[in-house]
């Protein structure tokens, strides 16, 4: 049932989408579904929904943007890693670039994709969350494997241990509990030393040697006797071995036979009595006289029971009975009565509980001993079979280990053409590959020409060598070429090589990536030194410079061998040397900094960055304790910065009092003028007199307009304030009283049903529009000469919504292509009454918003202000009909 779950867990894949943008969410759940049915896919919209989804539930997979309003794409790749080390994660981001890609691949990502405009993206991307999904799970089986593997070894009653070769050294690298009982050591007292310093008498010293020599060859040793020192002193065993690792090592299975001597001796005593026993292995045997009930036991079968042969125990039919399992005893009571009365003879496989309470497997024998007719005695064997049992069902687990494994395991005949012997099945999902078809058949059947030529020379070099084979391939099955990972080992059956077992692994995947990261690898090295007006750092433990790269060593007059292997204080005056190593020490206790230091002449901003095992940037985690393995420091030349950023503040300085200048001290004596002037027209009596009063007025006036843009122009190269949403409609109707407007009409086209907000400093966007909608007026009422006034009474201003932005259009005369590229200009007026710098304070607007402003031609042939890239949102709201308000 378990086994079951899991597949079906498998077969689907839980992916958990993490996109703020709920529209593309949705497609992108549409086309996944499309491209896989096992995808079940989840969409969120924010960085901590998706850690909620993550807690309360189990995915096989994230995806996720970058660009999200609570944590980038970046910061939530770090919070999953913290708890979900594993975990495939792919960043499927909009915002592609090489500095976006590093940070994630620091942060452990898993595949990193770019968003484009086509539908094949999505086809991509299903492809890749499948491959990471399916390595991951490849990984956990194998992990699987290699624990079970480990309970197997732990739980063996035969004394066991590991070894690989050190200069002809038998070096234990594992031992399991059996083993310590016997020899009286414990893993960590022997692991890493030589095996046979340990348990090997010193007159066996020679045998052992030449022992290793022959397994180091490839041999294998099939139950040899040696005496070897255990915890009870002197003692013989059976020695067996497994050969692995291309003759580098394997394990010794030790079987303890000094009981078997005591038995042997005694049953050549009782020769007779235990012929039995001889076809059993000789391990007890027993009479029992029918008339009495009375039994004779041998010394094997009193070990067998855990009883003492000088003990007071007196065996019985009945005694003996009472050690059988409950479930088994009327098995053997019927058994030996069938025996005691019909003569029939019996085997039967059965459980016994000992004098020290452990259950065993035994065969127990009987038949009949005859005096004339009738049956006077009942003589039998019994062994022990325990042991049996379980390497039966090693040997069972081990076949199911064959059949099951994800690796593509085979058995090769060595004969003149090597044939297949057997196959697994997961060689079924290889194109071209049948495994019951293929047995039988050779290599160059199944593979043919060249294919077939390049695996043969594998195998005859095994042959050959004697030795194992590790290799890498690319082997062409069908139409598809596939990169694998192959090891083989020889077979050897009376000293002649009879078969080659072997295994292969699909790596295509791991070697493409390989690839890619290698290449990665050596951009980021050609980065690292040329790195621009800077310089990369790897700093150990010891504060020792690992690396060091960039240009900003040459114009330090240094060099990598200057610093690599030397500590701060042995290359910076030793008040910079303390302050850096500083921050190196708390960036080894996870913490990452940044300063800003000078160094000949030079000013420099510094990072300085933990870095994990994996060689990853990392962060605290005290709930992980990620283990930190170096530091990373990069140094930016930052000089140039430095004096811009003074020259920029003198600079705004100088504005400042302009602009107080402006204010101040040419507005006053323009407010003296036009008071002077206002005294002069109450003396004026004559017409001519007035109309010279009035040129003046008009001038004046013209002067403030001038001086007011001025100040506003000064102005506008200021930072934004605070950023808010803000709807259009309802600033542009506001906007639309604080202008001019006689003779004027404004049209607000918002789309139907929803309200348009766009994401600006409110203050900015209302100069904006005010400006525009001015500039509208003015040129419409002039184009003309002054005296037909009648030709613009209704000059219409329309604002309307695009995809990223909106326009402002008028019905005006327009604007000339060629004048387009110049109003922005401060200064620039093609109007009489124009100052000519409303437009320029238009485009530092936008500019400073970071949005984009062009100029065409509107539906009734007048200038059409289109603002781009700007942060929009549409919700449903009460219906927006188009209006038209009229200000007289």
């Amino acid at each position: 049932m378990a086994t079951r779950q899991r597949r079906e867990r498998r077969d689907t894949i839980r992916v958990l989408h993490v996109d703020d943008h709920s529209d593309f969410a949705e497609m992108v759940t549409t086309f996944l579904e499309r491209e896989n049915d096992r995808f079940e896919t989840e969409a969120v919209a924010s960085a901590s929904d998706g850690l909620a989804r993550l807690a309360d539930s189990s995915f096989d997979c994230v995806i996720s943007d970058y660009d999200m309003p609570d944590a980038d794409g970046i910061e939530f790749l770090k919070t999953v890693r913290e708890k979900h080390s594993d975990l495939p994660f792919i960043l499927f981001t909009g915002k592609g670039s090489e500095t976006v890609a590093s940070e994630a691949i620091s942060a452990g990502v898993t595949d990193y994709l770019q968003k484009s405009s086509g539908t094949e993206q999505y086809k991509l991307l299903a492809h890749r969350i499948t491959n990471a999904v399916e390595q991951s799970q490849s990984k956990q089986r194998v992990q699987e494997e290699q624990q079970r593997f480990r309970t197997l070894f732990d739980r063996l009653s035969q004394p066991t241990v590991e070894v690989r070769y050190k200069n002809s050294e038998p070096i234990v690298t594992q031992v399991n509990s059996a083993f310590e009982d016997v020899f009286g050591y414990e893993s960590n007292n022997i692991v890493g030393d030589s095996l046979d310093a340990h348990i090997v008498p010193d007159d066996r010293i020679d045998e052992a040697e030449s022992m290793n020599q022959y397994v180091q060859a490839g041999g294998r040793l099939e139950s040899r006797e040696v005496i070897r020192e255990t915890a009870d002193g002197l003692r013989q065993f059976l020695l067996e071995n497994a050969v692995c690792d291309n003759g580098l090592g394997g394990f010794f299975i030790y079987t303890d036979i000094s009981d078997r001597v005591e038995r042997e001796e005694t049953l050549e005593r009782n020769r007779d009595l235990l012929r039995h026993t001889e076809q059993l292995a000789t391990v007890g045997g027993w009479e029992a006289d029918v008339e009495t009930g009375e039994i004779f036991w041998t010394r094997g079968t009193y070990a067998i029971h855990d009883l003492d042969p000088t003990g007071e125990f007196e065996p019985s039919v009945e005694t003996a009975i009472e050690f059988y399992h409950p479930d088994d005893q009327t098995t053997v009571e019927q058994a030996v009565e069938k025996c005691r009365t019909q003569g029939e003879a019996y085997e039967v496989d059965v459980r016994l509980i000992t004098a020290e309470d452990e259950e065993k497997w035994v065969c127990i024998t009987g038949e009949a001993v005859y005096d004339g007719d009738d049956i006077v005695k009942i003589q039998g064997a019994i062994c022990d079979i325990t042991q049996q049992r379980k390497r039966r069902q090693e040997l069972e687990q081990i076949e199911t280990l064959f059949q099951n494994t994800q690796d593509h395991l085979f058995l090769i005949n060595v004969d003149e053409s090597f044939t297949i012997e057997r196959l697994n099945p997961a060689w079924e999902a290889t194109p071209g590959i049948s495994v019951e078809e293929s047995r039988g058949r050779t290599i160059q059947d199944v593979l043919g020409g060249k294919e077939a030529q390049k695996v043969e020379e594998k195998y005859q070099k095994c042959v050959e060598q004697r030795k194992e084979l590790e290799y890498e391939e690319r082997i062409r099955f069908g139409d598809e070429y596939i990169q694998w990972e192959t090891r083989l080992a020889p077979v050897i059956v009376d000293d002649e090589v009879e078969y080659i077992a072997g295994s292969s692994r699909d790596i295509t995947e791991r070697h493409e990536r390989r690839q890619e990261l290698s290449k990665l690898k050596q951009q980021y090295q050609t980065l690292a030194e040329n790195f621009p007006n800077g310089a990369v750092y790897l700093i150990d433990d010891n504060f020792e410079y690992v690396r060091a790269r960039g240009e900003a060593l040459k114009q330090a007059d240094l060099s990598p061998a200057d610093i690599e292997g030397h500590t701060p204080h042995e290359v910076f005056p030793d008040e910079l040397a303390d302050e850096t190593c500083k921050h190196f020490e708390q960036a080894f206790n996870g913490n990452t900094t940044v300063v800003e230091q000078e160094y000949r002449n030079k000013r420099y901003r510094i990072r300085v960055t933990p870095v994990d095992g994996n060689g990853n940037t990392t962060k605290t985690n005290t709930e992980t304790e990620t283990e930190i393995a170096r530091v990373m420091a990069v140094a930016q030349d930052i000089t140039q910065y430095v004096e811009d950023r003074r020259e920029l503040h003198r600079q705004n300085k100088q504005l400042d009092e302009f602009a107080s200048v402006v204010s101040h001290d040419l507005r006053n004596p323009l407010t003296v003028a036009k008071g002077n002037l206002e005294l002069l027209r109450e003396e004026c009596n004559s017409d001519d007199q007035r109309e010279q009063v009035d040129k003046i007025d008009s001038a004046l006036t013209r002067m403030d307009e001038l001086i007011e843009s001025i100040l506003t122009l000064a102005r506008a190269n200021e930072q934004i304030g605070s950023v808010e949403s803000v709807n259009l409609a309802e600033l542009s109707q506001n906007c639309w009283q604080n202008v001019e407007t006689t003779d004027a009409t404004i049209h607000l086209d918002i789309t139907a049903t929803q309200t348009v907000t766009v994401k600006a400093d409110v203050n900015r966007l209302a100069q904006l529009l005010e400006n525009l909608m001015r500039n509208a007026i003015e040129h419409a009422r002039n184009q003309d000469d002054d005296d037909d006034v009648d030709k613009n009474e209704n000059v219409t201003i329309t604002i309307g919504e695009l995809t990223d932005g909106f326009y402002i259009a008028d019905d005006g005369d327009g604007i000339s292509e060629g004048d387009r590229d110049d109003v922005f200009e401060a200064g620039y007026t093609t109007s009489k009454h124009g100052t000519g710098f409303g437009l320029s304070i238009v485009k530092q607007v936008v500019e400073a918003h970071g949005w984009e402003i062009s100029i065409t031609e509107s539906a009734d042939g007048g200038a059409r202000f289109e603002v781009t890239n700007v942060e929009m949102s549409r919700s449903e709201s009460t219906q927006l009909e188009s209006n038209r308000m009229n200000s007289e």
